[in-house]
């Protein structure tokens, strides 16, 4: 097996729905979505249970026809195309190991039926083998396999096939916090060294930020916001994205002023220069975004915010902060045994502005 030197790979959705019949009622899963995927990049959709990520999956797999919409890759529209005619390749997360045949059978099992001579595919498989770490276990049976062996195996068999996309739904949901680091890292080097166009479907935001080059955030079947994982997480393009995407306290606050890509804010008694959505209009309401580990936290007799909880996690400590009726969440990221603040302890609260975002005001959404 080769790096891909090409650009192939290039997936286009195309104002794309899906809507399922369900007696009398007509569910829309996936909602006029439109994304444009770069040949060899790595895009994970990510959002909660039932927002359409699956099924948008489904959809590039061919495992689902859209009711509207085109799906083109490489300038061919392959919106109405069976699975075994798209160059495609999916990790399950079950694995779906055929259980009566051992890890070389497995992984070969493609390449048989592309009617490929036994010599190319031995050396198609041994090369592959060798990349996942499985040298040796081509005559183990899958039952003989730890988990994480087996997701290998299951990695192993798409990557033989050399696809032009690579689909990934949930692969590391079934495996251990240890192990499913571990795998995280090994996935991401081996897109990076193949250079295959790559779409991984996960409810877990760490994974999504860890592997990414860009993730595509949904919600009831729409596309909330397309960005890296650093734009997504300190540049939400919507409450629900702020919400969703890591932790964040939100302060109602009224916009005092426009100043180019930012506003003005009061909050902690303060007035504040903070970057700000585009359609944040002055004299509104709206909400001031700070992520917990951009919070700072002083002690200062007489404040009338008070930490309310610590909890400490070795590398971080948490903090929950009563201030005057709001709570707020401060994280301590690099926290020194001897000025970790007790419960009780009067403090003042302040932030990085520029570090935090302010947007547009809604109601907040329930994860």
């Amino acid at each position: 097996m080769t790096t891909q030197t090409s650009p192939s790979g290039h997936l286009l959705l195309n104002s794309i729905s899906k809507v399922f019949e369900q007696g009398s009622n007509r569910v829309r899963a996936v909602d006029n979505v439109s994304l444009e995927i770069h040949g060899g990049e790595f895009i994970t959709l990510l959002g909660p249970s039932g927002c359409g990520k699956t099924t948008t999956l489904r959809l590039i797999a061919g495992f689902e026809l859209p009711s509207s919409g085109q799906l083109v890759l490489d300038k061919r529209d392959i919106a109405n195309l069976p699975p075994n005619q798209r160059p495609m390749a999916m990790v399950f997360q079950s694995y779906a190991l055929f259980p009566h045949l051992n890890v070389f059978e497995n992984v070969a099992y493609g390449l048989h039926l592309k009617k490929m001579k036994d010599n190319e595919i031995r050396e198609a498989v041994e090369i592959v083998l060798n990349m996942m770490n499985l040298t040796g276990l081509g005559k183990r049976s899958p039952s003989q396999l730890s988990g994480g062996q087996q997701q290998r195996v299951a990695l192993a068999r798409a990557m033989v096939m050399k696809p032009k996309v690579l689909l990934f739904d949930e692969p590391l949901s079934n495996l251990d916090a240890k192990l499913r680091i571990q795998m995280r890292v090994e996935i991401r080097r081996l897109q990076q060294r193949l250079g295959i166009t790559s779409i991984y479907v996960t409810h877990d935001q760490v994974e999504a930020m860890s592997l990414s080059d860009r993730i595509v955030v949904m919600n009831k079947g729409r596309i909330e916001q397309v960005g890296t994982p650093v734009e997504i997480f300190l540049r939400p393009a919507s409450l629900f994205v702020a919400d969703f995407i890591g932790r964040a306290n939100f302060i109602e606050v009224t916009v005092l002023g426009r100043q180019g890509d930012s506003c003005v804010v009061k909050a902690f008694g303060a007035d504040f220069k903070v970057p700000c959505s585009p359609i944040i209009e002055t004299g509104k309401q709206a909400y001031l975004m700070i992520r917990p580990e951009m919070m700072k936290l002083t002690p200062q007799t007489g404040s009338k915010a008070q930490i309310r909880s610590t909890i400490y996690l070795g590398s971080s400590v948490e903090y929950e902060v009563d201030d005057g009726g709001s709570m707020l969440m401060a994280v301590d990221t690099q926290p020194h045994f001897e000025n970790i603040l007790s419960e009780g302890t009067p403090v003042a609260v302040s932030f990085d502005p520029s570090t935090s975002y302010v947007l547009p005001y809604e109601e907040r959404p329930s994860k």
